[in-house]
């Protein structure tokens, strides 16, 4: 849990039940079906393709959830892995993920803020924050940010995932509603659901990543716009984002999520 001399956490550790994390956090029908025996696509493709495991890496995950980034990353060639995760239904969902997969005596979950996890220093060739960001004020960010900085080791990297690009909410979507004929007019003004609401107090956008890694003091920091699509939209800006997503110069308009990479300098 967060440590006494931080500050609440904007979204609180309760919020997170175990019915998010089935039902609402990430790929998780995967999880259902299997409890934890089979890892979904999309973390194998995640450390294949955006984080590039390397042999011998040591990962921290911070907000690790059902902790599946923990044995994609082992599969991977990793030589240990560690997640973070402050809420009591994530730490218990990870332990079952780590249990199913046989991966106890390399793998463990720690119950932490990742504002200030506990860990030791210069532990980690490689942290991830996977879709954990939009969760934290840029007041945390920060904090999240100089406490990655203290776990990598000199030249390592951070990897960042966050979903959704704002753009497509507050641009694309807006001016889709805006230009449309009266009987589009239906359409809410706030096209994000629910849970969205309560729990993105920060949605990011390319520059807004760039700004944060760079007060935190990372170097060679590359932001990118993945390839997934926001699909529960009216079914016009659906169509207007992928057609937007396809080219480089309208992107930000139609990506609906980001990848970030940065490395704490090597001196």
């Amino acid at each position: 849990m967060a440590q006494p001399d931080l500050p609440a956490p904007a979204v609180a550790a309760d919020s997170y039940t175990e019915d998010y994390y089935r039902h609402s956090c990430g790929p998780h029908e995967e999880w259902n079906r299997h409890e934890g025996a089979v890892i979904a696509d999309y973390y194998v493709g995640a450390v294949r393709f955006k984080i590039g495991i390397e042999p011998g890496d040591r990962l921290v995950d911070l907000g690790t959830g059902r902790g599946e980034l923990l044995a994609a990353a082992l599969d991977a060639g990793a030589a240990s892995a560690v997640g973070v995760e402050y809420s009591t239904a994530g730490v218990e969902l990870a332990a079952k993920t780590l249990e199913a997969q046989r991966i106890t005596d390399r793998a463990r979950v720690v119950q932490a803020d990742v504002r200030d996890t506990g860990l030791a220093s210069a532990q980690a060739d490689v942290v991830t924050l996977l879709d954990v960001v939009e969760h934290l004020t840029p007041a945390e960010i920060d904090q999240a940010l100089a406490e990655v900085h203290r776990l990598l080791v000199p030249g390592a990297r951070i990897v960042i995932h966050t979903l959704p690009n704002r753009l497509v909410y507050d641009v694309t979507y807006r001016l889709q509603r805006l230009a449309r004929p009266s009987r589009w007019r239906s359409w809410p003004r706030q096209p994000r659901q629910p849970l969205e609401l309560e729990m993105h107090v920060n949605e990011q956008t390319r520059g807004d990543l760039r700004r944060s890694l760079g007060r935190a003091g990372f170097h060679d920091v590359e932001v990118a716009y993945g390839e997934w699509r926001l699909d529960h939209l009216q079914e016009p800006v659906e169509r207007l984002s992928r057609r937007l997503g396809r080219y480089r110069l309208t992107r930000p308009l139609g990506a609906a999520d980001l990848w970030a990479c940065a490395r704490r300098p090597a001196g």
